[in-house]
């Protein structure tokens, strides 16, 4: 049976959210309201969940709602098997596991021919899950919050696709054709503007645990999220996952802020697009065997505050790198009015423990020269960077009261 009822939408997110949870989004998301003014609709099946996302739907299956609705997520939604299963042909991308390693490789799924990632690898049978390929579609003017600690959607990812003011808080995203590459991604923003993801948890995602498609992505911001790689599977057989967040869009305006992102491999994330600034503010990566952040040019990323502990590269370093400001240890006098001249403040250093083999940070001052044009309320600022994995590890995610 659905619930609804109209009621201030702030008294909702201070009764369901944890301590730790701001009740309005920082950094570029800031004016994000969702479903404030609109009907609180609390959902307790599929059908009641499908519907209260998104109750018209325009050409090409675009989602036509703009209603203003709250939409309570309450318990586990589990989609697995819902839509029944498929088979294409594909490879095993990654890495061979040998016969004593706990862990197994990833396969890859061919759904389209021109798709070239199995060249030169043997082709095989790919089966899995239908569903996760059919994301649900989440229309503008929306908070889909979950209830409680355990609010979960299991085997089938939500896509924001040309919509505007988005909320997406409180849910464990699990299980989307773990193990199987193309197969499915948790959350999938293409052409958006005003969304906030907010104190979620992603975990045995088979692709993206959140993905940017090439049409714009503005005004998002990302916080308190836990975005756990420890996976049975992985791209080389370390139990790590690679395919974690992938910002692609042309257009680009993102905050990352008090995220936790763990047991990974690479894409923690990656940025790359035409004109794409980013602020990487107060995260916290722990255990990555690979890469944590990935920008190829033209990216401007701002990496202020960030804590990365056991860390292969903090900052990867290509051959089109993106422009990065931000360093370990204390910036330089010069540095510093820079910053000053640019954000009204000092920027905040990175800690990196041990001291990453390849050096990727840097004080590309084409970052502060895109930041001095932006509004200060949506500069977010931070906090020192040791300070930032107690806090990260104590309230991201959901449940957290």
């Amino acid at each position: 049976m659905l619930l609804t009822r109209y009621i201030l939408p702030s008294l909702i997110l201070f009764t369901y959210l944890p301590a730790y949870a701001e009740n309005t989004p920082q950094g570029f998301g800031a004016g994000t309201i969702g479903g404030a003014g609109g009907a609180v609709v609390r959902v307790h099946n599929r059908n009641e969940l499908q519907h209260a996302l998104c109750q018209s739907y325009g050409p090409g299956g675009f989602c036509s709602d703009t209603t203003p609705r709250i939409v309570e997520v309450d318990g586990t939604f589990d989609y697995t098997g819902t839509e029944g299963r498929d088979s294409k042909p594909g490879c095993v991308y990654g890495d061979a596991c040998p016969a004593s390693s706990p862990y197994k490789p990833e396969t890859l799924a061919l759904l389209n021919s021109d798709d070239k990632h199995c060249d030169g690898k043997p082709i095989i049978q790919v089966d899995f899950d239908k569903a996760p390929n059919n994301p649900l579609k989440v229309g503008s003017n929306k908070t889909v919050i979950g209830i409680g600690a355990s609010a979960t959607l299991k085997g089938k990812g939500l896509a924001l696709k040309g919509v505007r003011n988005v909320i997406i808080r409180n849910l464990t995203f699990s299980d989307i054709n773990q193990g199987v590459i193309f197969a499915g991604d948790a959350l999938t923003l293409d052409d958006v503007d005003q969304v906030w993801i907010d104190h979620n948890h992603f975990k045995n995602i088979g692709r993206q645990m959140i993905v940017g498609g090439f049409q714009p992505t503005l005004h998002v911001s990302i916080s308190w999220n836990d975005f756990d790689g420890d996976n049975l599977y992985s791209h080389n057989c370390s139990g790590k996952h690679y395919w974690n967040l992938l910002m692609a869009a042309k257009a680009q305006s993102i905050t990352m802020s008090y995220n936790w992102f763990h047991h990974f491999s690479g894409r923690a994330p990656k940025i790359g697009g035409d004109d794409v600034t980013v602020h990487m503010v107060n995260n916290y990566f722990e255990d990555g065997s690979w890469h944590a952040l990935d920008a190829v040019d033209p990216a401007r990323v701002l990496v202020e505050g960030n804590n990365f502990e056991n860390v292969a590269l903090p900052i990867t370093r290509t051959d089109h790198p993106g422009h990065i400001f931000g360093m370990q240890g204390s910036l330089d006098a010069s540095s510093q009015a820079k910053c000053h001249a640019a954000l009204g403040r000092s920027c905040l250093s990175n800690i990196a423990n041990p001291p990453p083999k390849v050096n990727g940070f840097n004080t590309d001052s084409n970052v502060l020269d895109v930041f001095a044009k932006i509004p200060r309320p949506q500069i977010e600022s931070p906090i020192p960077a040791q300070d930032v994995p107690a806090m990260v590890k104590a309230g991201a995610g959901p449940g957290h009261t």
